[in-house]
């Protein structure tokens, strides 16, 4: 029995603490990500671009992106119903667009399959509607545990 969105989002919306909440990398990076929407397999997300995400020319950096692409699709991932998410084994971006600081980021991912051990996503990141970049992200998940039935 799939997971209503009401309890995905909750739940996505619960390892979005968790994950901030270890001061990590991804907390630094995404400390003012808030979450959109939740389906399973679909989550969306929006952050606004500050001075430490810019690249030294001022545009908003391919690395930062390449994050948000990792984090976008692990979201994705754990949108149904996994406490965690994996290893990544493959990601690929490309930049289509440039932002800079003050822009509002929206993201968009979806996991395209989840098979027994891999699972593949694709995430879209938009600024004011024009996508900026695309890309993909590939993790290894067949030793993941999956939340508790309610």
């Amino acid at each position: 029995m799939a997971a209503t969105s009401t309890s995905t989002f909750n739940h996505v919306r619960k390892l979005m603490q968790r994950i901030k909440a270890q001061n990590g990398f991804d907390a630094y990076c995404f400390g003012n990500m808030s979450l959109i929407s939740a389906d399973a397999g679909r989550v969306r997300g929006e952050i606004q671009v500050e001075k430490g995400h810019l690249n030294a020319i001022g545009g908003t950096h391919g690395g930062w992106l390449s994050t948000l692409v990792d984090v976008g699709g692990s979201l994705a991932i754990a949108s149904h119903g996994f406490n965690t998410t994996g290893v990544s084994t493959d990601l690929s971006v490309s930049f289509l667009a440039a932002s800079g600081e003050g822009s509002t980021i929206v993201f968009d991912a979806q996991v395209l399959k989840m098979g027994r051990t891999l699972a593949y996503t694709r995430v879209d990141i938009f600024n004011n509607d024009k996508m900026i970049a695309t890309g993909s992200h590939t993790k290894f998940v067949a030793k993941e545990t999956r939340q508790e039935k309610e």
